[in-house]
């Protein structure tokens, strides 16, 4: 019975350990999540600090060092995106088939004379490999044959 008793106290240590270091856990992770809460905060806050300076330098308000420098960043990071969009833009209109425009005869037409070639050099290949077959399988049986002679020549 003490056996029992020992591994019901100690099942019972073990259980009150978990559940302590669970809730141990859980209140880590709130605080982790409380904080990235904050910080996201303060990025906005960040954010919206950069995009009030940046309009007013836009508008002609004079800064110095390093505000100009990330100002001037920002330009040329709007003139990138500019042009990407630009890019899109053509890559679509050349994407964009407009009705009568568009000779699918010209496209097809050049497929079937490619695999017609491609077959007739297939053909080719297949009957230059059928020919050695049958001339290895002819080889093959003259000389099966001519074993069995030579032996009956020998008897």
């Amino acid at each position: 019975m003490a056996f029992l008793e020992d591994l019901k106290q100690g099942l019972s240590d073990v259980t009150k350990t978990v559940y302590e270091k669970s809730g141990q856990f859980v209140e880590i992770q709130k605080l982790k999540m409380k904080k990235n809460s904050l910080n996201s905060e303060l990025k906005a806050a960040y954010v919206e600090i950069g995009k009030m300076v940046y309009e007013e330098k836009k508008a002609g308000v004079e800064f110095s060092g390093p505000v100009v420098q990330l100002c001037q960043k920002i330009d040329m990071g709007l003139e990138a995106i500019q042009e990407v969009d630009e890019q899109i833009e053509e890559a679509r209109a050349r994407a964009t088939v407009e009705d009568g425009t568009f000779d699918e005869s010209d496209i097809f037409e050049e497929e079937v004379t490619d695999v017609t070639e491609k077959t007739d050099t297939t053909e080719e290949t297949a009957e230059e490999a059928a020919e050695e077959a049958v001339e290895e399988a002819v080889e093959e049986a003259v000389e099966e044959a001519e074993v069995p002679a030579e032996e009956a020549k020998e008897d």
